[in-house]
């Protein structure tokens, strides 16, 4: 439904409007009723009142919430009754004033283009990119792009190609969609992104029940969006690619997949995307006596459904992220839950982790206009770029052991004031749980109830490296801990990125002879000299750590690899490959920049570094700043080969592939 029509359904059910209102969160509806009526003195009203994006930041009084309320329901009436047509994009006049309200501080200029791409308004997708010249039949039965990867990257990767009409296929090493929402089925799995936020812009979902949902409900939404886009017909599954290597002369791909079964087979395509992730490849220490366990043993990511949790003494080994979602989803179903720690991780308590979506929220989400623009948009600053700077490190300040700034050192009294509250008259767990580092030095988690459990009597925690495993225990600073099942919570082999996949470029060098096993480099994250028309997503140095969302850096990489795609199709071109200057200096600037961030400080061994220190995996970048690196393509940066483009023969790269 466009604007009109949702409100049109608002005045036909003044009942059901009057219960969203009521329950709706205020700002959204302030902003949609600016938005809707032009009416500003409402933003004057409430400006005093709304520090903030989160609906915990607003006070705004209760005669002026039913005020707004009034005022919206009168607007959205007259709508049904006076056949008023809504404009769909807001004014821009007025675009500026209602987001400084809507978060509580002046937001600058730059946003505007965020705010446009983000918000969905009239259902336009401003990512997409379109042709400059219909490229001809033959131009596009000749081209075959290969995307590697059916999660969430290759997803809409897959949909923009899609609407482009360019031939693809999906090459998918699990049986069916969704990458890591299908391979994490542990207890307790979930985000820890706002859902509303976690999603992509031009698909937008009204439905989300909780606030931060769990993995059903995440997988739920990639398979409704793969259906309506038609993707799965796109997807190869249970196949795997093992090696792809470039065919200079060709200017072509050749790649080499392995299926479940053992069978191989090899394709040749023009264009290769990579869209694996980094988080799916377990990392299990080498702990010694490992072998020697008696009871099942396994990773969070490959959870052994058949192992029965209830009465048994459990081993939990580790604490990040995975680590504070299994334990408190076992811990009352256990006889016994130790937890092992090597380091203790900032753990920040979110009011709505744990709290469901009301029924009149999900009703303003899909029928009164705008509400869902404005929230993803009050969201977007909340949780990433509205405390960015909180991230680096002032040279001039006073701690820079246990912070990094101001801002930064309030956060860190706010994080142990809520340890301490929790753990009031423990304090041998808060010596054992409150980091000596930045806040941010490491990811910052979501508390899952993690203190609340802590306080169990069956549970255990346990600091500092585990000295071995024996057949029925965990042996840590000579105390042997009786143990029936070990749940690793290590983490992934994250920066060994693509492996095991082995990537040849033009020259016969691989991107393994470049990057070795830990040192990963791109330019944007996206493309490396040596390497024609081969593209990442979610490449060296594209992982959020300041929050945001993966699915809006994705959104901008795709863009970026589409336009990329057009300059080559349009350009009759056969290859584009990044220059090494330009390469070069993106890299230098990425590393000044890295040094500034908290994940660079001197006392912190977190996965985002490599074995010499260097951060890898983290963008130091603002969200608006990554969107603007990738929005438009400098072809200045890259060599194009101009020799007419090779037609594909090899009949697995044909159209037939497509189908499977």
């Amino acid at each position: 439904m466009n604007a009109t029509q949702q409100a049109q359904h608002c005045a036909a059910d003044p009942d059901g409007l009057r219960h969203a209102l009521d329950g709706a969160e205020i700002v959204p509806l302030l902003t949609t009723l600016v938005q809707i009526t032009g009416r500003t003195e409402f933003l004057d009203k409430a400006r005093p009142y709304i520090s903030g994006g989160w609906n915990f930041q607003q006070t705004i009084p209760d005669a002026l919430r039913n005020e707004i309320r009034e005022a919206l329901f009168d607007a959205l009436r007259d709508v049904g009754t006076k056949g008023i047509v809504i404009p769909e994009q807001p004014d821009a006049r007025l675009v500026g004033a209602m987001m400084n309200v809507a978060v509580g501080q002046e937001v600058p200029d730059i946003y505007k283009p965020v705010l446009r791409d983000e918000m969905n308004f009239g259902g336009i997708d401003h990512r997409r990119v379109d042709w400059r010249r219909t490229p001809a039949a033959e131009e596009l039965d000749a081209f075959l792009a290969v995307i590697v990867g059916a999660g969430h990257s290759g997803i809409v990767a897959a949909i923009k190609m899609q609407e482009a009409g360019i031939p693809h296929v999906i090459i998918e090493k699990n049986a069916d969609v969704g990458g890591t929402w299908l391979e994490n089925v542990y207890p307790g799995c979930g985000v820890d992104t706002p859902c509303h936020f976690y999603s992509y812009a031009f698909e937008p979902n009204a439905d989300w029940t909780q606030y931060f949902v769990k993995r059903d409900e995440l997988l739920s939404y990639v398979h409704r969006t793969v259906e309506k886009y038609g993707i799965r017909k796109k997807i190869r599954f249970s196949e795997e690619v093992t090696r792809a290597e470039y065919d200079r002369e060709r200017a072509l791909w050749i790649v080499r997949t392995r299926h479940s079964d053992g069978r191989e087979q090899t394709l040749e395509c023009n264009v290769l995307v990579t869209a694996v992730g980094a988080l799916n490849r377990p990392a299990i220490p080498d702990i010694p006596g490992r072998s020697s366990f008696k009871g099942k043993a396994f990773h969070t990511a490959q959870w052994d459904k058949s192992a029965d949790l209830r009465g048994k003494r459990v081993a939990l080994i580790g604490t990040g992220a995975s680590g504070l979602q299994v334990g408190p989803a076992i811990a009352a179903e256990v006889e016994r839950l130790t937890i092992f720690q090597r380091s203790p991780h900032w753990v920040i308590n979110h009011p709505l982790y744990h709290a469901d979506v009301p029924a009149a929220v999900r009703w303003a989400m899909k029928y009164i206009p705008f509400y869902a623009s404005w929230f993803r948009f009050q969201l977007f600053w909340a949780a990433s770029d509205g405390f960015h700077s909180t991230l680096k490190m002032d040279p001039n300040w006073t701690d820079p052991k246990h912070s990094l700034n101001a801002a930064n050192a309030k956060m860190r009294e706010d994080l142990i004031a809520h340890v301490r509250s929790e753990l009031a008259g423990r304090e041998e767990l808060l010596e054992k749980v409150i980091p000596d580092y930045p806040p941010f030095g490491k990811r910052m988690l979501r508390d899952t109830h993690w203190y609340k459990m802590l306080r169990r009597p069956s549970v255990e925690l346990v600091s500092g490296r585990i000295d071995r495993i024996e057949e029925h225990a965990v042996v840590s600073g000579g105390v042997s801990y009786p143990t029936d099942i070990i749940v690793f919570a290590t983490g992934f082999q994250a920066s060994r990125m693509l492996w095991p996949m082995h990537i040849v470029g033009k020259d016969g060098v691989s991107l393994r002879d470049i990057w070795g096993d830990d040192d990963p480099r791109a330019h944007l994250g996206i493309t490396v000299p040596g390497f024609p028309n081969f593209f990442m997503i979610y490449g060296p140095n594209t992982n959020l750590a300041h929050g945001g969302s993966a699915i809006f850096h994705s959104e901008c990489q795709v863009r970026y690899i589409m336009l990329a795609i057009r300059e080559l199709i349009e350009g009759r071109h056969r290859s584009m490959e990044v220059r090494q200057a330009p390469f070069e200096a993106y890299n230098a600037r990425l590393d000044v920049a890295l040094k500034q961030m908290s994940w660079s400080h001197p006392s912190v061994t977190n996965w985002y570094k490599n074995k010499s220190g260097r951060v890898v995996m983290n963008s130091p970048w603002r969200l608006v700043d990554y969107r603007n690196l990738t929005n438009e393509i400098d072809v200045s940066e890259y060599v194009f080969d101009d020799a007419a483009p090779h037609v594909i023969k090899n009949a697995l790269a044909s159209r037939e592939a497509l189908t499977g």
